[in-house]
């Protein structure tokens, strides 16, 4: 079962099981350290005891919050997929050379150097460059229960600037699309098909369901979601809670990924 403290006095909570569908709808916030054998024992088995939205584990200088659970499970072509916790860093993510992918509306064109959308999410910068980097520091961290899943990256957009061609490939780490930060599309360009921006991540993340300072990442800046809006720009999240969109090279964007463990 649950144990819930108010004021350092623990509450008894016996009608609350231990299951996925149950920890998905508690927000708790509370540090749980270094990941141990007993979280991962926990994960596995589908308790997830004392885990809950919200909770974080401290790894190697990096506070990584518990965003969903099981959120991906059965989705697509992922029926193999066991019990994870979908996980998101505190504010930013990092590279592994201990970069933190911050903002500073200089030079930090994570998306892409210019303002182009040309071959789809999966020609920009920030998939072919900083992805690859922040699953190396991301593994560093977790080893090997940082799980690999699949995911719909788009490929190809056409006159207008929306995407019409996708596929499915392996990752271990992922760009939020809109869906699952505001529950919805919205600046998402998607005449063609949504499948090609959202693909299986479908659902808001409970992270941002019960908690909405998450979604504007407690106003320390805006960062990058993997909707294509244009021929020049894709969709983002403000740290006023607003949903934009921006040039691609737009320099006051940073990176919030997110990943499976288990």
């Amino acid at each position: 079962m649950a144990r819930f403290f108010v004021d350092g006095n623990e509450i008894s909570d016996g009608l609350i099981p231990d299951n996925a569908q149950n920890h998905n709808n508690i927000f708790r916030g509370q540090n749980l350290g270094a990941l141990t054998p007993t979280h991962i024992t926990n994960i596995q088995n589908g308790t997830f005891r004392d885990m809950f939205i919200g909770d974080y584990f401290s790894i190697n200088g990096s506070n990584y919050v518990i965003a969903g659970i099981n959120y991906k499970r059965g989705h697509g072509d992922n029926i193999s997929l066991g019990n994870h916790l979908l996980l998101m860093p505190d504010r930013f993510s990092k590279l592994d050379d201990g970069t933190v992918l911050r903002p500073n509306g200089k030079d930090t064109h994570y998306m892409n150097d210019t303002d182009t959308t040309a071959g789809g999410f999966a020609n920009t910068k920030l998939y072919k460059t900083y992805m690859p980097s922040i699953q190396r520091k991301l593994e560093a961290d977790f080893g090997s229960h940082l799980l690999n899943f699949r995911q719909v990256v788009s490929t190809h957009v056409d006159a207008d600037g929306a995407p019409d061609q996708g596929e499915w490939r392996d990752a271990k780490v992922g760009i939020p699309d809109e869906p699952m930060v505001y529950g919805t599309t919205l600046n998402g360009n998607n005449k063609n098909n949504a499948w090609y921006n959202v693909g299986d991540d479908t659902m808001q993340l409970p992270l941002f369901r019960l908690n909405p300072e998450e979604s504007n990442n407690h106003r320390d800046a805006a960062f990058w979601l993997r909707d294509i809006h244009s021929a020049s720009g894709f969709a983002s999240a403000g740290r006023g809670g607003d949903a934009y969109w921006n040039g691609a090279s737009y320099t006051w964007l940073g990176v919030r990924a997110f990943f499976l463990i288990g």
